[in-house]
């Protein structure tokens, strides 16, 4: 089926597996099954209009995966020449200012990448995922008005983004200064992007999981489907599981 939408000064609706209405006036966001429109009302809808080609989709595709493989072989290469232990003040300065860089670059990405499909986010800030782990976090609920290969794009683009920089960094140190702290911060960051892919605590990957599988996260944890609920319960029990050993840890 083909992706439809209707948009007026009051509603913007999109047409995909289901139907996403956005209330422009209140921000408020529905989803309703494709019965609920009747075959008068989608005689009003036009065609979307993806704003990259399955051609350009597919090479972003390929190119994250090609920067990710490399990324990947050169960590082990580095994890079996390298400590991961760093020693003074100076080289912590090096790491923090790096993952400060790349995290602001990363939600860049994920801004960017949203504004280019002309949609706004809601906001930015600090959260606890399951009230245990903090992360810096951009609020995209335009994206439920966005196609399938869109929303890939938007939240992939943080770790395409990231990636790039990071190893395009990584190559010229290596050219140039042949700085031993800035391949300890590439080494470290290079290891949560890894873990930002693993489809569990919120994070990236499993946006990108939920978005290519066309599934939804609610609120009211019933109505998700079973793979959702699946992946909420591994996190609450590595929540868990972290609040534990933390005690453990302190009370020791």
């Amino acid at each position: 089926m083909k992706i439809l939408k209707y948009e007026d000064e009051k509603y913007e609706i999109l047409v995909q597996k289901d139907v996403f209405i956005k209330d422009k006036i209140k921000g408020d966001y529905y989803k309703n099954n494709l019965d609920s429109l009747t075959d008068e009302q989608l005689s009003h809808f036009k065609i979307y209009k993806e704003r990259v080609s399955s051609k350009f989709f597919y090479l972003f595709l390929c190119f994250t995966a090609v920067m990710f493989i490399l990324n990947y072989i050169y960590l082990m290469k580095l994890q079996k020449e390298i400590s991961p232990l760093i020693y003074g003040w100076k080289p912590w300065v090096i790491v923090v200012v790096y993952f400060i860089v790349n995290v602001v670059l990363h939600e860049m990405g994920h801004i960017l990448s949203l504004k280019f499909f002309g949609k706004n986010f809601n906001k930015v800030g600090f959260k606890l995922n399951y009230y245990v782990f903090l992360s810096f976090y951009v609020q995209m609920n335009d994206t439920y008005m966005l196609s399938r290969n869109e929303k890939i794009i938007v939240h992939l683009f943080g770790l395409s983004t990231n990636f790039f920089v990071i190893n395009t960094l990584e190559i010229i140190n290596q050219l140039t200064i042949s700085s031993e702290p800035l391949t300890k911060a590439f080494m470290f960051f290079s290891a949560t992007l890894f873990w930002n892919l693993v489809p569990m605590l919120n994070s990236d990957g499993y946006k990108i999981l939920l978005a290519f599988l066309g599934l939804d996260e609610y609120c009211q944890a019933k109505t998700n489907h079973w793979l959702v609920l699946t992946i909420q319960i591994i996190g609450i029990s590595i929540a868990l599981n972290t609040v534990v050993h933390w005690i453990l840890y302190f009370v020791k």
